[in-house]
């Protein structure tokens, strides 16, 4: 009888214990969702968490531009990371600029301020297969045959 007591009340220490920590893990993975917040045209890209993770959302694993957003924070922190420095490199390594694909190739937005750019040119930072093929008139042409189509001669 004394062991099933013990038992009890050992069961419903370790509920707490669990309950508390599902609490805790659950407050520190939704308290990072705000830096979406933090990025040029988040809302654009249509990703939330997925703008750092590569996966299904927060707790998967960060794609190469949460990463480098990660080697800029602290855990938790609010700390400012969106800047000349991100906006200039290229993450996902489509060959454009984090800034580009974001619509601030300079890195001057600021949390809070409009956003920049034109929006149906977003891209996404993490994810090389997103980008817009800019299409030109010229293509595989060299400069000579421009000139000769300019001049007539073709």
């Amino acid at each position: 009888m004394e062991f099933t007591l013990i038992r009890t009340k050992h069961s419903r220490v370790m509920v707490a214990i669990a309950a508390l920590g599902f609490v805790a893990s659950a407050a520190s993975v939704e308290a990072r969702g705000f830096r979406s917040n933090m990025v040029p045209n988040s809302a654009a890209v249509a990703a939330s968490c997925n703008m750092c993770h590569a996966g299904h959302g927060g707790g998967t694993p960060r794609n190469a531009f949460g990463l480098d957003i990660e080697a800029r924070v602290t855990a938790n922190g609010q700390e400012v990371f969106w800047g000349p420095e991100l906006a200039a490199l290229d993450s996902d390594g489509d060959g454009v600029t984090n800034g580009v694909e974001l619509g601030d190739p300079d890195g001057s937005w600021t949390a809070g301020s409009d956003q920049p750019g034109d929006a149906a040119l977003i891209t996404h930072p993490g994810d090389s297969s997103s980008f817009i093929e800019i299409m030109t008139a010229v293509g595989e042409a060299s400069w000579a045959s421009v000139k000769a189509i300019v001049r007539g001669q073709q």
